[in-house]
């Protein structure tokens, strides 16, 4: 057996809800186990266990257990949390100074107040972590795995990547509940050297001095790739690359054109209609969502240095040749617009 005990700061806002997500913010040992699979899944599992022949839904199944099939088993991998209470401060766009043309309120316009309703039922609150005067919220997390001790330094690797690119809650893949592993350290390199696909993830850098720059620096590239440009619209086209791409698809019912929402996710509401994942001709419902693969982070490095992280998980991206739906029809959907991002002259290598 090992139990391993690690340190973790939130460094971004964390809007990491339990059953009541209006009323408090709180860690649950689930939503890391489940941040720790994905992780694995996204990088191919591990290298060694490869080379046992175990594929990766065998190696999974192994670590953290799966209830499917006719012999469902138990994982070897345990995780408990500790030191963090849950926050009972909650938030609006207001409080989080994510008023309409900010920065923040562009990562964080799903906390603004609907505009139908009466005012009391129009609020969009939640439970938030946030850095106050005695610094930085931060948890213990123990892992605690049953298996042979020789796998100590691939699990190792696996928190040190949750450490380094992972985050938690509402809005994680747009910048809040960003981690950062204080110990045991290991640096990103050396963990994603135990994973079979590291490929499967790139990772792409803006200069921040500290989180909340990261946070405006991350805002502000976003929205330079998926800004329709509504007014000024020939100075926006020259200087936002995503204009083109944008416009398509706010006018999409104009076009014939594929769309380009598979770089952002779906479902995602346009002006003129919906975007769906997939829809059933059948029942005249749709279902299902797409998941953006462009994962933005603010990250502070082993160093204490900081930066912005822009992630590309390419073995999440949409896939080519499968259609989505737009206003109950099928549409093709392009790569090109991630594709482009990828290679964003503003972006470094990490």
């Amino acid at each position: 057996m090992i139990k391993q005990t690690y340190e973790i700061d939130l460094i971004t806002p964390c809007f990491c809800g339990g059953a009541e997500p209006e009323k408090q913010a709180e860690i649950r040992s689930s939503s890391i186990r489940g941040q720790l699979r994905w992780w694995f899944r996204v990088l191919g599992g591990f290298r060694s266990l490869a080379l046992q022949n175990l594929t990766l839904r065998e190696q999974e199944n192994f670590i953290f257990g799966t209830v499917s099939g006719t012999t469902p088993s138990a994982g070897q991998l345990s995780i408990r949390t500790t030191g963090l209470a849950p926050s009972k401060r909650i938030v609006d766009d207001s409080a989080m100074e994510a008023n309409p043309g900010s920065d923040r309120g562009y990562l964080l316009f799903p906390l603004r107040p609907e505009k139908k309703g009466k005012p009391d039922e129009r609020r969009r609150d939640r439970g938030v972590f946030m850095e106050s005067s005695q610094g930085l919220p931060s948890f213990t997390l123990q892992l605690i795995w049953r298996g042979d001790h020789t796998m100590a330094a691939e699990l190792h690797a696996l928190v040190a990547v949750l450490g380094h690119l992972g985050a938690l809650g509402f809005r994680s893949r747009r910048a809040m509940g960003s981690l950062a592993l204080c110990s045991p350290k290991l640096s990103i390199s050396e963990a994603l050297r135990y994973f079979s696909s590291p490929e499967h993830v790139i990772i792409k850098t803006l200069p921040a001095a500290n989180p909340t720059a990261a946070i405006s620096e991350l805002a502000r590239w976003l929205q330079s790739w998926r800004s329709h440009g509504r007014t000024g619209m020939n100075s926006s086209e020259q200087k936002n690359p995503g204009f083109k791409f944008a416009k398509r698809d706010h006018d999409a019912n104009r076009h014939n054109d594929p769309g380009y929402r598979a770089a952002l996710g779906l479902p995602l509401l346009a002006k003129y209609g919906n975007w769906d994942h997939s829809f059933d001709q059948r029942t005249g419902k749709s279902s299902g969502r797409f998941a953006s693969p462009v994962l933005l982070r603010p990250h502070r490095r082993i160093n204490n240095s900081y930066c912005a992280l822009v992630l590309f998980i390419d073995n999440m991206k949409w896939e080519n040749g499968k259609t989505a739906f737009f206003e109950k029809r099928p549409r093709a959907l392009s790569t090109d617009l991630y594709e482009l991002m990828k290679f964003d002259a503003k972006l470094s290598a990490y």
